[in-house]
């Protein structure tokens, strides 16, 4: 959430108080955090037929190609119309996947107002061989739309594995690397002049880990709007350490929302006690499946990796256990103090003391739990990442 936003919501607050509104202060916390949370975002995916476009979709949604609710593959043009692919955690961002450019089906010059391309925030075009005039068509067009493109050159492994059988003796990878990048480059120069060699991503949708993937995802966020970027930092593939850390900042950034939502809420009459812990626990719950580690994805994480014991390696007490709110009550408890417990329950008793001292104790509380909940939860998901897959940082 950028600084204008924020201080807008501070007057607004401030406004509500002075007047002795606090229902109202705090459902203009509640609106904001919520708009920030369920900002839409639409990627579109596009290239030609055979270029891996839903592939690559299910690796930015952390599926595989045959989990539920994948998008659908094949080696002939299987995506006739715009199909949209919600994040399976976060419906607040839709992938598109767009047909394939150059097919009998739809003729490149088609192609634009078949699509409606203003629809979407950014685009992904992809090629798993060299870029051709369709790719640059469309990333002209884009252009005079001021949206983002980025061209992505899929399949990186299998031309690696490809080299390396042919020709085993004098196989360079490195070299390979920045040979077709290169040649990417040169394909789109001739109608694209501003195009460099850190324009094109190399990546493969199997080995997300390797290659360009967190290099093109951390672009992602570098480039969008801030009112986008904690939906879609949410939304980010477990791939690499460097992502996590990535996803865990962008969770850090609304806790200061949530801080202010619980300081206003504890001089709200009738809100109790009860109430911070019910949200705290849907906080800390949602962080949990937003790093892969509710009992589902873990479960899931271990059937791809072959391994049987990533439940035992974590070590937070809300991936360990249930989220309930006796556990959140209890964590809320330690990591604050007993004494914190009972100046706030004696602050309850008092209203003077409960607008005066009990919004900040509550806000201070619910940012060390949920700052350092968020903290150990990340950890648990890299230990879960290295574990599963040996991922470099």
């Amino acid at each position: 959430m950028d600084s204008s936003t924020t201080e807008q919501l501070g007057k607004e607050v401030t406004e509500a108080l002075e007047k002795g509104d606090t229902a109202g202060a705090l459902e203009r916390v509640k609106k904001c955090l919520s708009d920030v949370e369920n900002t839409p975002l639409n990627v579109a995916i596009t290239g030609e037929s055979g270029s891996g476009k839903s592939t690559f979709i299910n690796a930015l949604r952390g599926l595989g190609d045959e989990d539920e609710g994948s998008a659908q593959t094949g080696v002939v043009e299987t995506t006739m119309e715009p199909t949209p692919y919600p994040h399976p955690k976060n419906k607040s961002v839709t992938y598109w996947d767009l047909p394939g450019t150059g097919t009998p089906n739809f003729k490149a010059r088609e192609y634009l107002n078949k699509v409606q391309l203003r629809q979407y925030d950014f685009f992904i075009i992809i090629a798993s061989e060299r870029f051709k005039e369709n790719h640059i068509l469309l990333a002209e067009e884009i252009q005079k739309m001021n949206k983002k493109f980025y061209f992505v050159r899929s399949k990186i492994d299998r031309d690696l594995r490809d080299s390396q059988e042919r020709r085993p003796k004098t196989f360079n990878e490195k070299e390979l690397l920045e040979k077709i990048r290169q040649d990417c480059v040169n394909s789109l120069k001739v109608n694209l002049n501003n195009i460099k060699s850190d324009s094109v991503f190399l990546v493969s949708s199997f080995q997300p880990e390797k290659f360009d993937f967190s290099r093109l995802l951390k672009m992602f966020e570098d480039e969008l709007p801030s009112h986008k970027r904690y939906v879609y930092l949410r939304a980010l593939p477990n791939i690499s350490s460097q992502v996590i850390e990535m996803k865990k900042q962008g969770l850090q950034s609304v806790i200061l929302l949530v801080m202010a939502q619980a300081a206003v809420a504890s001089i709200v009459p009738g809100l109790s006690d009860l109430n911070e812990i019910l949200s705290l626990s849907y906080r800390i719950r949602g962080y949990v499946e937003c790093f892969g580690l509710d009992e589902k994805s873990l479960s899931n994480l271990e059937e791809r990796s072959g391994r049987s014991d990533l439940k035992h390696l974590m070590k937070s007490p809300f991936v360990i256990h249930e989220i309930t709110s006796d556990l959140v009550s209890r964590e809320l408890k330690e990591r604050n103090g007993a004494a914190y417990m009972r100046l706030k329950s004696f602050c309850n008793w008092i209203p003077l003391l409960s607008a005066a001292v009990s919004g900040p104790l509550s806000a201070g509380a619910c940012f060390k739990l949920l700052f350092s909940a968020l903290d150990e939860i990340a950890k648990d998901a890299k230990v879960a990442l290295e574990a599963a897959f040996g991922c470099p940082e």
